[in-house]
């Protein structure tokens, strides 16, 4: 039982009687103890009338202490330090986790696109291919959408555009499976043709596009 339990005041006798040094001390040292402290996600607050003690927000969904991993092609935003720190909508700076499409590094995978603070932004890989071959990959960041791919007959197209994340407003969003790109050709349209085959030929023609 701690000294605090112990204390008792007889009724009827002078106050300066029950006080003493060592009594006082005492009650110091059991408030000190029993002040209310915050713990995770409770807050404490005190003012002149008295102490009130409530839950702190909630934090954000899927919040954790534990370091983010990335993942190849994850957006990477900063605010642009040397933004007007009252600016409501600062631009920010954007980057890609470096991660390859079919074993290949863009070229550019180091760039640094500056972003405006409002409006969508299209992260693309922006393939060029022989029709048949991938030749060149690089990386664009800008508020134009990617176009639309055409089928092409035994072939895919030049260049082929693809969508891999989204900037919008501070917030950056992966719109791709985990992990590196993988494209492969694929059938988008089996046709006759339109006059009987030769000898040796195909009866149908084939037309493919980069996924």
């Amino acid at each position: 039982m701690s000294d605090f339990a112990q204390i008792r005041f007889q009724p009827n006798r002078p106050l300066l009687r029950e006080l003493s040094a060592d009594r006082l001390n005492t009650i110091l040292q059991e408030i000190k103890r029993n002040k209310p402290k915050g713990e995770r996600g409770i807050t404490v607050r005190q003012d002149g009338t008295g102490t009130y003690i409530g839950l702190a927000a909630s934090l954000p969904r899927g919040g954790t202490s534990a370091p983010t991993t990335r993942q190849p092609w994850d957006l990477i935003a900063r605010v642009d330090p040397d933004a007007d720190p009252e600016d409501e909508n600062p631009p920010y700076f954007v980057r890609v986790q470096p991660g390859t499409l079919n074993g290949i590094l863009p070229s550019n995978w180091d760039e640094q696109f500056t972003c405006a603070g409002t409006g969508l932004h299209y992260a693309k890989a922006v393939i060029a291919t022989d029709g048949v071959n991938i030749t060149g990959l690089t990386i664009e960041i800008d508020t134009e959408e990617p176009p639309l791919q055409s089928a092409l007959l035994f072939s895919v197209d030049d260049p082929v555009t693809l969508l891999f994340g989204l900037f919008a407003e501070g917030q950056v969003y992966r719109v791709i499976g985990p992990g590196d790109i993988i494209a492969t050709p694929e059938l988008w349209l089996t046709k006759a043709k339109d006059s009987p085959p030769a000898v040796g030929e195909l009866p149908w023609i084939n037309y493919y596009r980069l996924t």
